[in-house]
């Protein structure tokens, strides 16, 4: 290939300098970019010995021969520039094609049952349109409308009813948050045998399905989160993300996914798995009867009223405060660890949802069994929970981040907010050359530039 470069002499006059491989792609690099010089004949001064027959004929000869050899020359270079133009065409067809039309070798690829699945599920990703799952529709209808009902029976409910809801949505969050969530999807600790007992005890109050493809389903989320294979994807809008990926047919990679998941932790976990096997009677006894029977047998509560109240309200406020950090916790508010991700730190959340509201930081971070930067409990009673926890003994390998860590990942990838808005605002702030807080690596390179 030969490049033409132009260049400027001292004097301002144009010349071009060529460069060509050593390649037989300039084999004629002479003739189309590098030629800057004529053919030369052997002309001899005619003006010379004009008299002399001898010369004269030489130089009529010599002109003779000289024309000829011009002629060859101008066809010869004819010839090579119609190879070069040829040439040309070649190469950019091979460049279109993606090999040589020459040296092509045409031969079908045996179709395997991977290929072909492969091939199947692209095609269905394409044309792919979500259908309603009118089972599951009718389900969450039933649910969000008997939770509306339940709470106007709240306010001719018994005081003692009013504290057991209060109670029972607090303790089966706990089951979600503490159990499905930071334990079992991110094993950000370990918990003992009866904190796992204990924790799936209370994740199936919540009745949010179980623990296992919960977890399957999360681990889905982080590791694919805003595309296709996100379960609840939020680019899809915020009622998609909060409660319609519940009753619409999942994308087709989102079931792909599901088979790339390493969730052999979980399968060699006894209590798991005996939730996923049981989890049907499980449900029934542990999320529908419980709650709804101790109100009636222990304080004389209507069993009307009981089950409105301690079954639909109580099931759909703790699943909307769940789904919360699926919509809201993805669309509104700052990205003080990532801005270039859509998950963002909210307290309201983190008011609903126990402390899972804090979820930019726990994207970035997923591994910390706190989900958040700061150790207050205000609106973190999770954090706190396994903290009590650990300190009976029943949770060890608590696993956190550095400071220097958090601190870098935000200065690098956050949009700021981090640094003045918290309790750390303006700590390390730096007045200006001189000042004692100047980092060291930063102070030593300012004294070299001096």
């Amino acid at each position: 290939m030969c490049l033409s470069t132009p260049t400027t002499t001292e004097n301002g006059a144009d010349k071009t300098s060529a460069t060509c491989s050593a390649s037989s792609q300039c084999a004629n690099a002479t003739d189309v970019a590098c030629n800057n010089l004529k053919p030369k004949t052997a002309l001899h001064d005619s003006n010379h010995n004009h008299n002399n027959t001898a010369n004269m004929n030489s130089i009529i000869r010599h002109r003779t021969d000289g024309h000829n050899t011009e002629a060859k020359q101008h066809e010869q270079k004819n010839s090579k520039t119609k190879d070069s133009k040829n040439h040309t065409s070649s190469m950019a067809s091979a460049t279109s094609l993606g090999y040589s039309e020459e040296n092509a070798v045409y031969k079908e690829v045996p179709i395997t049952k991977e290929i072909q699945e492969a091939i199947e599920n692209e095609v269905q990703a394409k044309e792919f349109k979500p259908e309603i799952k009118w089972l599951d529709l009718v389900a969450q209808l039933y649910l969000h409308l008997g939770a509306v009902y339940g709470f106007y029976l709240l306010f001719s409910a018994k005081s003692q009813t009013w504290m057991w809801l209060v109670l029972a949505v607090w303790v089966s969050g706990i089951g979600i948050t503490a159990g499905a969530h930071r334990l079992w999807s991110h094993k950000s600790y370990n918990a003992s045998l009866p904190l796992r007992i204990l924790l799936i005890f209370l994740f199936t109050i919540a009745g949010q399905r179980d623990a296992y493809t919960w977890a399957l389903d999360h681990r889905i989320h982080h590791k694919f989160s805003e595309t296709e294979a996100d379960p609840h994807n939020a680019k899809r809008g915020f009622w998609f993300a909060h409660v319609g990926w519940l009753f619409l047919t999942p994308h087709p990679k989102v079931a792909e996914k599901r088979k790339v998941i390493d969730m052999s932790d979980l399968e060699n976990d006894a209590v798991v798995m005996f939730q996923r096997k049981w989890f049907i009677p499980m449900f029934s006894v542990i999320s529908i009867g419980l709650p709804v029977l101790v109100p009636w047998h222990f304080w004389g509560e209507s069993l009307w009223r009981s089950f409105w109240i301690c079954f639909n309200l109580r099931f759909t406020a703790t699943l909307n405060a769940a789904f919360f950090v699926n919509s809201v916790a993805h669309m509104w508010g700052s990205k003080p660890y990532d801005k270039n991700i859509s998950p963002v730190e909210s307290r309201l959340v983190s008011f609903m949802a126990l402390g899972e509201g804090w979820h930019n930081y726990h994207h970035v971070f997923p591994w910390d069994y706190k989900t958040g930067e700061f150790g207050s409990y205000k609106l973190n009673i999770t954090t706190a929970f396994i903290d009590f926890c650990a300190k009976l003994g029943l949770a060890k390998g608590l696993k956190s981040v550095s400071p220097d860590m958090v601190k870098r990942r935000a200065m690098k990838c956050g949009d700021g907010s981090r640094f003045l808005t918290d309790e750390y605002a303006h700590k390390d702030a730096v007045w200006g050359y001189g000042d004692r807080d100047i980092p060291k690596d930063d102070l030593q390179e300012l004294k070299g530039m001096n």
